[in-house]
């Protein structure tokens, strides 16, 4: 069992090789936005109405994404998950494709979520907090990483809903990004030239933003503990940015 009330480190960033696939699923959500400025909703998935935990079978619309610069990235429909207590739901969704799961918890005890391989082995552990929990993140960013279920625990109700990276909010870099929690957003356009961000966090917990681009890979912007505000380099070409928080956060385009 997860040590309650420890967030834990940063999560593990994609490797190079799925970032490629990342790139390409930012593509992807650029070619099917309007350039309006303006940032997109998340869009709401499925809800299963049995009480327990299911998932509806995904049926890809793609082919699943392989790890080269010409890859096209997996799509497939939402899958809804929710249950009360500890449990363990499978799901499926294509081989190679990265994922986000937005996680919702009400409860007062630990919650923590755990994407598990096909060998029950953990590949990464999503969220690990005290009492109710409302946020959206990243799994199966690392090469060779492919979960087929979810390790739940805990004391409450919760709903999973796992989408494919292109469900993501998008952000067009100019305007003022808000949000509340754990989230997941796709830049588009990537970023190009000398780009800063102000960036404030409201919480008590462990704040980090993490932007991805496919030539420099990785690059932590914030890792903090409790409240933040201060301005950070946004690498050129950056298509994706996770944010993992416990309060209230903005991003903004440098002044």
């Amino acid at each position: 069992m997860a040590t309650p009330g420890v967030r834990g480190p940063t999560r593990k960033a994609p490797t190079m090789s799925r970032l490629i696939v990342l790139y390409f699923v930012a593509l992807l959500v650029i070619g099917g936005c309007s350039n309006t400025g303006t940032v997109s909703p998340v869009p709401s998935a499925g809800s299963s109405d049995n009480g327990a935990a299911a998932s509806e079978t995904p049926v890809p619309t793609a082919t699943a994404a392989t790890e080269t610069p010409t890859a096209s990235p997996a799509t497939f429909k939402p899958i809804s998950l929710k249950g009360r207590g500890s449990m363990v739901p499978k799901f499926s969704i294509p081989d190679g494709a990265s994922a986000i799961a937005t996680i919702s918890e009400k409860g007062s005890g630990n919650f923590a979520v755990t994407s598990l391989a096909a060998d029950g082995s953990q590949n990464d552990l999503l969220v690990n907090v005290i009492g109710n929990y409302a946020g959206t993140v990243l799994f199966d960013a690392q090469s060779g990483e492919h979960s087929v279920a979810l390790k739940v625990e805990s004391g409450g109700t919760w709903t999973i809903a796992i989408k494919p990276v292109t469900a993501a909010r998008v952000w067009n870099g100019t305007s003022k990004l808000a949000g509340q929690g754990d989230d997941v957003v796709v830049v588009a356009p990537a970023s190009s030239g000398l780009v800063t961000l102000d960036i404030t966090h409201s919480g008590t917990a462990n704040f980090a933003v993490t932007g991805y681009s496919e030539n420099s890979g990785s690059d932590v912007m914030v890792n903090e503990i409790g409240k933040y505000s201060g301005q950070v380099l946004l690498a050129k070409g950056s298509f994706l940015i996770t944010v993992e928080a416990d309060g209230a956060w903005t991003i903004a385009p440098g002044s």
